[in-house]
């Protein structure tokens, strides 16, 4: 057994150089590469910012990042929680478990989240009839 393991190390190592060996820029042109970059000028670059060229930067707010969820039930038991959420998930919607409460003994099912609260209403029905509830809530969710 110690002989199969010696011969599977050598070659792997054997791969690993001949990898190295194929792959693996030339010293020769990185040497080169170094020098011709020394010899060049210098690269100034100005720290002063130009704000109407600075239009590849977008500043974001808070709530920029607003989404609404629809918590669909409050289970007890983990393994129900996950099963229900398996099944809105196989049904097309995105869906995750939170601990909820003070003890984080129970499981909240949120389905989302969505951009808009419309996404929600407008899918309500598919949403309940596969999160198995009538008494959901939609909220907001943020990041």
């Amino acid at each position: 057994m110690k002989i199969e393991r010696v011969v599977g190390l050598l070659f792997f190592l054997a791969m690993l150089f001949f990898t190295m060996y194929f792959f693996y820029p030339n010293g020769s042109d990185l040497n080169t590469s170094s020098q011709n970059f020394k010899t060049e000028e210098p690269v100034i670059i100005d720290s002063k910012t130009d704000s109407s060229n600075d239009t590849q930067f977008q500043n974001f707010t808070e709530s920029d990042f607003d989404f609404f969820v629809y918590r669909a039930h409050i289970l007890s038991s983990k393994v129900n929680a996950n099963n229900l959420k398996d099944n809105i998930n196989n049904g097309g919607f995105p869906a995750f478990i939170e601990t909820y409460g003070d003890k984080q003994e129970l499981f909240a099912i949120y389905v989302g989240p969505f951009l808009t609260e419309d996404d929600i209403v407008n899918n309500i029905k598919l949403i309940q009839e596969l999160s198995e509830s009538n008494n959901g809530e939609i909220s907001r969710w943020k990041l």
